[in-house]
């Protein structure tokens, strides 16, 4: 837990610097609200902020309420240190956005005390963005073979087939399957098919740029949407993953091999269109013996 001292006393902040330093605390200490700003706004965890309410310039008070107006990922718990006793001050301060509340004089005991409420606070707060962090990943992803999922792959596509529509670039689809999967999941059994497809997907995510969108759209079919890409680049790319399937020393007793349907987006058509044309040359492909491509018909180059 960081811990950010704004106090323009410099007595005050000797003393809260020095005592929380004692205690092993990571510790920044400024004199006023404006240098606290860009530090709160570029945290990238959890924060306490031990704050005087009176401060040159912008209050602590009017800190508070800038930072409860700031869309943070992770929280920052705010203490209000005063010399105000009223319970009138007390009101404002906590509708303003402070957690707690410390009257200055106060003891280390009692300045000890209300930290550790902070940061079991900030710890149970870092725990729930970790698992909301996990629930939207799990929202998006394949668990299995950990690419985009179909759901995710709808709107990484739309994205790009806007992008491309806006700059007037190219987009080819690459749609495949595992050749005879049903067989591979019958002869050698479902955890092989498993296997098969995280080789598979690994296979294909090598192969790729960073900029690509590889994703499985279920079972043991997989689309990718690349970007500024003709057909005769994908024709390059399919053959990389071709070749890296037959050089594979993993699952080698296992047969795996991939059919693929090749098409150029018309990108002022919608995402399903785009997809139907990559599904019917994958379809092509399949029928003329599997194991091969076939770019889609309106598609030649």
């Amino acid at each position: 837990m960081k811990i950010l001292i704004t106090e323009d006393s410099p007595v005050y902040r000797h003393l809260l610097v020095t005592q929380l330093g004692e205690w092993g605390l990571d510790v920044t200490a400024v004199s006023d609200a404006e240098s606290a700003l860009p530090f709160i706004s570029g945290s990238e965890e959890s924060l306490l902020l031990l704050v005087d309410w009176e401060l040159p310039g912008m209050s602590g008070v009017e800190l508070l309420s800038a930072v409860r107006a700031m869309s943070l990922k992770h929280y920052v718990y705010a203490i209000i240190l005063t010399a105000r006793e009223d319970k009138g001050d007390l009101v404002k301060a906590l509708n303003a956005g402070a957690d707690d509340y410390l009257v200055k004089p106060f003891h280390t005991e009692e300045l000890q005390a209300r930290i550790q409420v902070a940061q079991r606070t900030l710890t149970l707060h870092e725990a729930l963005v970790a698992a909301n962090e996990q629930l939207a990943c799990l929202a998006y992803q394949d668990p299995l073979t950990g690419l985009l999922n179909r759901r995710a792959l709808m709107l990484e596509f739309h994205r790009e087939r806007k992008r491309a529509l806006r700059k007037k670039s190219s987009i080819t689809l690459v749609m495949c399957d595992i050749d005879k999967f049903k067989q591979v999941n019958d002869g050698f059994g479902h955890r092989a098919g498993d296997d098969a497809l995280k080789l598979v997907a690994r296979e294909m995510k090598q192969a790729c740029r960073g900029s690509d969108v590889v994703a499985r759209m279920g079972g043991d079919e997989f689309l990718l949407v690349l970007t500024e890409v003709k057909s005769s680049g994908a024709v390059v790319l399919v053959k990389r993953i071709q070749e890296a399937l037959r050089g594979r020393t993993e699952l080698s007793n296992i047969p795996i091999s991939l059919s693929f349907g090749i098409a150029t987006v018309d990108v002022s058509h919608s995402e399903e269109a785009a997809i139907a044309m990559a599904d019917a040359a994958l379809y092509a492909a399949k029928s003329k013996g599997r194991d091969q491509y076939c770019i889609a018909e309106s598609d030649q180059e």
